[in-house]
């Protein structure tokens, strides 16, 4: 692929980020306060041995295209293989927290026929504790997952990343446009 094609896929990828920044739909209950992570900013880092990752063109993907990674072989802990995106703001104990992101298993695991993914808000260093982690099993199908969780301490913006950890075995998946907000609670 070259480079213009490349960096042409990644004007797409940014416009389909900005674009659904400003209508965010599954949250019409509860009320959208502040944007954790940089909606302008396509900064996905990957780590692990084995881990491929290029940014497609992707039919499905909202934006059409997509990030897409991939996994060459099981890892024995399965978040040495993994995608991060950087927060840029502090998480104080209490505070819900709400990620939405797109996922899409372009190619699935052998044994599930499904990918294996798991989504976390967590800290980068001691003791390395989370808000939530949730595993999913995306599809071919592509869709957004929703996961929320509540702080139990306090999270310094440099110091916690969103994480999907992907290292369950050979797999390619691919992700979309995420969105990590503070929201009020459901009334």
């Amino acid at each position: 692929m070259t480079e213009k094609r490349t960096n042409r896929m990644a004007a797409v990828f940014v416009a389909a980020i900005i674009g659904l920044g400003m209508t965010l739909p599954g949250v019409a209950s509860a009320r959208v306060n502040e944007a954790l992570n940089d909606r302008m900013s396509v900064r996905w880092d990957t780590e692990g041995r084995g881990v491929r990752r290029s940014i497609v063109e992707s039919v499905t993907a909202p934006g059409g295209a997509a990030l897409e990674v991939s996994i060459r072989r099981r890892n024995q802990e399965a978040w040495r293989s993994r995608v991060t995106v950087p927060l840029i703001r502090d998480i104080q104990a209490g505070d819900t927290v709400e990620v939405r992101v797109w996922v899409r298993a372009e190619s699935p695991l052998n044994s599930l026929g499904t990918g294996n993914v798991d989504l976390q808000i967590v800290r980068t260093r001691e003791p390395y504790d989370n808000i939530f982690s949730e595993n999913i099993r995306p599809t071919s199908e592509g869709q957004y997952y929703t996961v929320r969780g509540v702080a139990n301490s306090d999270f310094d913006a440099e110091d916690v990343v969103f994480g999907a950890n992907l290292g369950y075995g050979r797999q390619t998946i691919q992700f979309g446009p995420i969105f990590v907000t503070r929201i009020d609670p459901e009334e």
